[in-house]
């Protein structure tokens, strides 16, 4: 990502009635904070037709139900966008349905002409949610940032990076740029008892990197997780540290995406302690 995030994308689910979430509401922050457009992406909830309809009872009830999350949907989109320009914050907005495409997957598209996407954390959201979560992630070449229910500060003075020296991390270290320059605290933290680090780039030269990059107030630290959970080794860190924003990056077991998460991003994404910026 560059220095400063001059094109932001919000994922939003749409809602009968609307009320804003803290994804939204960072995300308006930090376009504020920018002066970047923001562009509110809403998605629509999956439809459901009940399998006993046949027949032409079938299209008319489909029909009737896609009309409906259409208004829903632009509904929804609209009433974020009043409340970017409330804010004075450029805003676009693009509702996400279409009969022939995915909701995730026109998220993950829209995606890829943004700096970072921001979404509400699964847990605050639901099954569907965590779906276009890994759209995102997997599927669009750019960092994703998760916000909790408690939302945050988008503007984090304590920022750590969950470093294991491998590409993923180094990705979300670079989509995490703006976020470490603006920091008062950088952690760069590696946890040894679940994998072999000796390989991999180490906490110091990723610290000599950040120096050039004009971030120096950088603390190496290596926890140790000898049950490997390294997850809960993380969480307590934060916990411990006050650490408003972690970096790490998100890990697939195999070069497909139908393989399972790897157990520190299912960890992570179950349950989102601070905003989590994650990056594959």
């Amino acid at each position: 990502m560059a220095d400063q995030p001059k094109c932001i994308l919000v994922g939003l689910e749409a809602q009968p009635s609307f009320e804003t979430t803290p994804a939204l509401d960072y995300a308006v922050a930090l376009a504020k904070r920018h002066e970047s457009c923001l562009t509110v992406c809403t998605m629509p909830p999956a439809v459901y037709l009940p399998i006993s309809r046949t027949g032409g009872s079938v299209a008319f009830a489909l029909k009737g139900e896609l009309e409906a999350l259409e208004r829903m949907t632009g509904e929804t989109a609209r009433a974020a966008a009043r409340k970017a320009a409330a804010a004075g914050v450029d805003c676009v907005s693009e509702p996400a349905l279409s009969r022939l495409e995915p909701r995730a997957a026109s998220l993950a598209r829209r995606a890829r002409v943004n700096d970072v996407c921001i979404l509400d954390a699964p847990e605050a959201v639901g099954a569907a949610h965590s779906d276009a979560v890994e759209h995102v992630l997997f599927d669009s070449g750019r960092p994703v940032l998760l916000i909790p229910p408690a939302g945050s500060n988008p503007q984090p003075r304590r920022v750590a990076v969950a470093w294991d020296g491998s590409a993923r991390a180094a990705r979300a270290v670079d989509g995490a740029i703006s976020f470490l320059q603006g920091a008062g605290a950088v952690f760069v933290v590696s946890v040894t008892g679940e994998k072999d680090l000796s390989r991999m780039a180490r906490g110091a030269d990723l610290a000599a990197y950040l120096a050039r990059h004009g971030i120096s107030a950088v603390v190496l630290e290596t926890l140790a997780a000898p049950d490997g959970d390294v997850a809960g080794r993380l969480t307590a860190f934060v916990a411990a540290e006050r650490v408003e924003l972690l970096v790490m990056g998100a890990f697939v077991h195999s070069r497909f995406r139908e393989a399972v998460l790897g157990g520190v991003t299912r960890s992570m994404l179950a349950t989102v302690p601070v905003p989590l910026l994650l990056a594959h």
